[in-house]
């Protein structure tokens, strides 16, 4: 089986579920994945899980696109999902495949629901595909020990109620204003233990809130690994985001999750739809809302 998932962070997440399926469905498949320069550190500690990892550089020159190509041919590939809608998955020879011209059902809005369709067509399946307990092993038990010992040096313990609030976004218009977090974080710091998450790039509005809130706020952001921060979002009782990266991993790994969203289509990008997830959706209900546009047309980003 090749598999090729998409560019960004979120999205690359939000295909994870395709690739669970196919390992419940074809346990003994060998599963070749290819995957975007950016997000290639999700699957790091896929070794075993899946048989090979290709980091794609869409960038490249044709000579290196030609020899992957001539490359992959030489696998005999019976099953091909290509959620990239790229020319690998068009022109490989194979039994199965994804196509780009399908065409979903308009009550399906989510992108995770939309991208296990797309399986269920390749594979021509009469029933929808669900995936049960399969995960991507995304963090190590060196991880997981980075994260104990980070917290038990920061005298965090077992008992304590974790809510981990993650302040950034890749989008400016899909952040929440600083001083809004603070009050946040100024309501709950004296009934939880607040660890704010996140990009290096975010580290001043960080620093801000934990200078300047009420109460004592833990600030990793930029202490974490993509596999340490998984291992830190497990730990979490809840997890606060604005629509980002953030939100598809806790989603992901089923933990309790508030989104606040803005200019961004919760019913396509929000909360994963699942039985039994504790989740919760804040938006501000505006005309102009979801637009799903990078720049505000109106500049005050009222949403």
């Amino acid at each position: 089986i090749l598999f090729i998932t998409l560019s960004n962070l979120g999205d690359v997440i939000l295909s994870l579920p395709v690739l669970d399926a196919l390992k419940e469905k074809y346990p003994q498949a060998r599963i070749t994945l290819m995957v975007g320069p950016r997000p290639k550190e999700v699957f790091a500690n896929s070794a075993g899980y899946i048989e090979r990892l290709i980091v794609y550089d869409k960038h490249s020159g044709l000579s290196q696109k030609t020899k992957l190509f001539n490359e992959l041919k030489k696998e005999n590939f019976d099953i091909v999902i290509d959620l990239r809608n790229s020319l690998f998955g068009a022109l490989l020879p194979v039994k199965y495949r994804s196509s780009a011209f399908l065409r979903v059902p308009r009550h399906i809005h989510h992108l995770k629901e939309r991208n296990l369709y797309r399986l269920q067509d390749a594979l021509k399946s009469k029933e929808p595909i669900a995936v049960k307990n399969s995960k991507l092993p995304i963090d190590s038990p060196q991880d997981r020990i980075y994260i104990e010992r980070l917290l038990a040096d920061n005298s965090l313990g077992a008992q304590d109620k974790l809510v981990a609030i993650s302040v950034g976004a890749a989008s400016s218009t899909k952040l929440w204003d600083t001083e809004n977090f603070l009050q946040l974080c100024n309501e709950l710091c004296h009934k939880y233990k607040l660890i704010l998450i996140g990009s290096p790039n975010h580290k001043a509005r960080g620093s801000y809130i934990s200078q300047n809130c009420r109460g004592k706020v833990w600030d990793f952001i930029g202490l974490t690994t993509m596999g340490q921060m998984v291992s830190l979002l497990k730990r979490a009782d809840a997890v606060v985001t604005c629509d980002t990266g953030i939100l598809h991993m806790a989603s992901y790994l089923d933990r309790p999750l508030v989104v606040i969203f803005g200019p961004g289509n919760e019913a396509k990008y929000g909360p994963w739809p699942g039985a039994g997830i504790r989740r919760a959706v804040v938006t501000r209900e505006v005309a102009c809302r979801p637009c799903e546009k990078a720049r505000c047309r109106f500049q005050d980003i009222d949403c």
